[in-house]
């Protein structure tokens, strides 16, 4: 797969509905300066205009005392993206890890922080590609839906903001998206799915890591960073991601294949 377009945040919205400009005071981009800062830094949300008539949600920072603007990205594909880079590094230091193990008995404490590395590299591009999905999901659910499970005892009514916090990953993408959308990306289990519910499971043992006197824990998570199937973990979340929100990640179409 190719890097990604990188959108802001309420992109199609700001693009087709004028009214989300309530939520900030317009501008074209040519008029923002230090002066227009300072005297809408109260407002804080601010509407940009390029040149090219794009919208983008933005928001004024004081950075002690010098005001700048500041673009928010779409929090589900700037880790999408940063999840994506991430993942080159990890291809190259894997390489590196392997081929400068191989033989220990040359090794150098150099050879031995290629562990290190990829252990950090390939942690945090788990972490950031759940946390792509969970953001998205988080996102789509209508703001008026509530999710309601019934018992023969009681019924368990939650709004959205409760939704968000209290019922698990697994439930939301199962349960609660296909009511409140009226369709279910994990209707049939396939092996798409199947990445998706992997990511899931590697990223919570990262997150809660557990200790043993033996090193085991720590061993089979450090394998398993090994042998993850990230390439067609990726093409995964792009299907489920695409699947609710029709080209809400698109490639770029520039020929980089950073």
């Amino acid at each position: 797969m190719k890097h990604i377009k990188r959108n802001f945040l309420f992109h199609n919205q700001l693009q087709n509905d004028s009214r989300l400009g309530e939520v900030g005071k317009q501008v074209k981009i040519k008029e923002i300066d230090q002066k227009f800062l300072k005297e809408n830094s109260k407002d804080n949300f601010v509407i940009i205009t390029t040149e090219l008539d794009e919208k983008i949600f933005s928001f004024i920072y004081n950075d002690n005392g010098r005001q700048c603007m500041i673009p928010v990205p779409d929090f589900s594909l700037v880790n999408y993206n940063f999840a994506y880079n991430l993942n080159i590094q990890r291809k190259e230091q894997r390489k590196n890890l392997v081929k400068n193990l191989a033989d220990i008995s040359n090794a150098s404490e150099i050879n031995f922080s290629f562990a290190y590395d990829y252990h950090g590299t390939a942690s945090s591009c788990i972490i950031s590609l759940f946390t792509s999905i969970e953001c998205f999901i988080n996102d789509i659910i209508p703001e008026e839906f509530e999710y309601k499970i019934t018992s023969d005892k009681k019924t368990e009514i939650y709004n959205k903001n409760q939704i968000q916090y209290s019922i698990s990953f697994n439930d939301k993408l199962t349960k609660v998206l296909p009511q409140a959308l009226g369709v279910n990306f994990f209707a049939k289990p396939n092996p798409t799915n199947a990445h998706i519910h992997n990511l899931r499971d590697l990223r919570n043992e990262i997150i809660h890591t557990k200790s043993d006197k033996t090193g085991r824990n720590h061993v089979e998570i450090l394998k398993k960073l090994l042998n993850f199937k990230y390439d067609e973990t990726f093409k995964a979340t792009f299907k489920l991601l695409n699947f609710y929100k029709v080209g809400f990640i698109e490639e770029c179409t520039c020929d980089d294949s950073w």
